[in-house]
C-alpha cells in the first residue's frame, strides 16, 4: 500500500523542516561549532548523552532519529519508536536532500533499523530506542533544540564542495567547451577526468539524439576506486539499453596498449562483438599483432579526438547537460574534493559561467 494523501503531506512537511533545519547551519557553518557547544549545555544531560551514543551507530540509525524527531513535531501525540506512514518514501527523499547538500547518507535508514516491522524500538542500539523514548514525554521546545543540535552536528560533516555553477549557455561553443576539456585532461586525476568526461559527453549525445531517453538507451560508469567485477560493470563506461549493454568503453589515462587484454575480456564478458578503448594515441602500431587470436573488433581512439567529436556534433543544450553530469560524476563517483572544486575553477576561468 501507498502513502495515505494526510501522511503524504506530513512526509513532506517533515523533511522540508529537516533540510532547512540543516540549511540554515550549513549557511552559517562557522557558526556550528558554538551552536553545538551552547545546545549542548541547555539540553538534558541524559539526552545529549544518549545522541552521542547513538551517533556512533551507523548513519542509518542518526537519519531514523531526524525523521522520527521532525515527524512527532508535525504531528503532535506521534509516537517516536513506531515508524509514521510511509516512512521509506520520507527516508528517500531525506537522503536525496542531504547527498545534495554534500553530506553522507543512507538511501533509506529504515531499510536498515525498521525493516518488515513498525516498531523501531527494537534492542539492536539502546541509545537509539532510549533517545526515541525521551522524544515521547519532552516538552517540544526541547525536542525541537534537539533537532537544531543534530542539524549543526550533521553540518559539520557536509564535505566542503563548491555548487555547480549556472552555465552561460551562449558561451558553450566548440572551441570553449574543447578548451576546457583539454584544461581538464591535462590535470592528473589517475583516470577520473578521462573516464566521467567520457561518461557525461556520451550520455547527453545519447539524451540530445534520442529525444530524452527514448528508445531506453541509458549510461552507466563506476566509481573511479572500483574494479569493474566489484562494480558489477563490464568496462569503464557502458551505453545500455535496459539490462543490455550496447556498448563498451575502457577509458585509460596512459596508452592505449595496456588496455587490450582487458577490453577483449570485457567484450566477452558481455557477449559483445566489439568494444572501445579511449586512451592517449600515438600510432595504432602493434594493435593488428595484438588482436591476431580474437574475433573482437576493438576500437582505439584518442580520447581527445572522441571527445572533441562528441562536442562537435551537440548543440549547445546538449553541452550544458555534458558538463553537469560531469559535475555530477566529479563530485559522487571519486573522494577528492579538490578535484570537484578544481572543475568548478576552470568552469570559470574558461568564462562558461553565468
Amino acid at each position: 500500500m501507498g502513502e495515505s494523501p494526510a501522511s503524504a503531506r506530513t512526509s513532506e512537511r517533515a523533511v522540508d523542516r529537516l533540510l532547512l533545519a540543516i540549511q540554515v547551519q550549513l549557511d552559517a557553518l562557522v557558526g556550528a561549532p558554538d551552536t553545538v557547544a551552547s545546545l549542548r549545555r541547555q539540553l538534558d544531560a541524559s539526552a545529549v548523552a544518549l545522541l552521542d551514543a547513538a551517533l556512533r551507530a551507523p548513519i542509518s540509525y542518526r537519519d531514523g532519529l531526524f525523521i522520527q524527531l521532525a515527524w512527532g513535531l508535525e504531528e503532535p501525540g506521534f509516537d517516536h519508536t513506531l515508524k509514521g506512514g510511509g516512512a521509506r518514501s520520507t527516508a528517500k527523499r531525506f537522503a536525496i536532500g542531504l547527498k545534495e547538500r554534500h553530506i553522507p547518507a543512507v538511501a533509506d535508514a529504515y531499510q536498515n533499523i525498521g525493516k518488515n516491522s513498525p516498531n523501531l524500538a527494537r534492542g539492536n542500539v539502546s541509545a537509539f530506542d532510549d533517545l526515541l523514548r525521551w522524544m515521547n514525554t519532552a516538552p517540544q521546545g526541547e525536542r525541537e533544540m534537539l533537532l537544531t543540535l543534530l542539524a549543526a552536528t550533521v553540518a559539520l560533516t557536509a564535505r566542503p564542495v563548491d555548487p555547480m555553477p549556472s552555465l552561460a549557455r551562449a558561451d558553450l561553443t566548440f572551441v570553449n567547451v574543447v578548451g576546457l576539456l583539454d584544461a581538464l585532461l591535462a590535470i592528473p586525476s589517475g583516470g577520473a577526468h578521462e573516464q566521467f568526461a567520457v561518461a557525461a559527453f556520451v550520455e547527453a549525445l545519447i539524451d540530445e539524439f534520442a529525444l530524452g531517453g527514448v528508445g531506453g538507451l541509458g549510461v552507466r560508469t563506476k566509481n573511479i576506486n572500483a574494479s569493474d567485477a566489484s562494480a558489477g560493470t563490464a568496462a569503464d563506461v557502458q551505453v545500455m539499453r535496459g539490462n543490455k549493454i550496447e556498448e563498451a568503453f575502457e577509458v585509460s589515462a596512459s596508452d592505449w596498449r595496456g588496455k587490450v587484454t582487458q577490453a577483449i575480456q570485457a567484450a566477452r564478458n558481455s557477449d559483445l562483438p566489439r568494444v572501445h578503448i579511449l586512451a592517449y594515441v600515438d600510432s595504432l602500431a602493434g594493435l593488428a599483432k595484438a588482436l591476431e587470436s580474437t574475433t573482437t573488433d576493438v576500437t582505439v581512439i584518442d580520447i581527445r579526438v572522441f571527445l572533441r567529436s562528441l562536442v562537435a556534433l551537440m548543440k549547445k543544450p546538449a553541452r550544458e547537460v555534458a558538463l553537469r553530469l560531469l559535475y555530477d560524476h566529479i563530485e559522487r563517483k571519486q573522494p577528492e574534493v579538490a578535484r570537484v572544486n578544481a572543475y568548478v575553477a576552470l568552469l570559470r576561468s574558461h568564462a562558461l559561467t553565468a
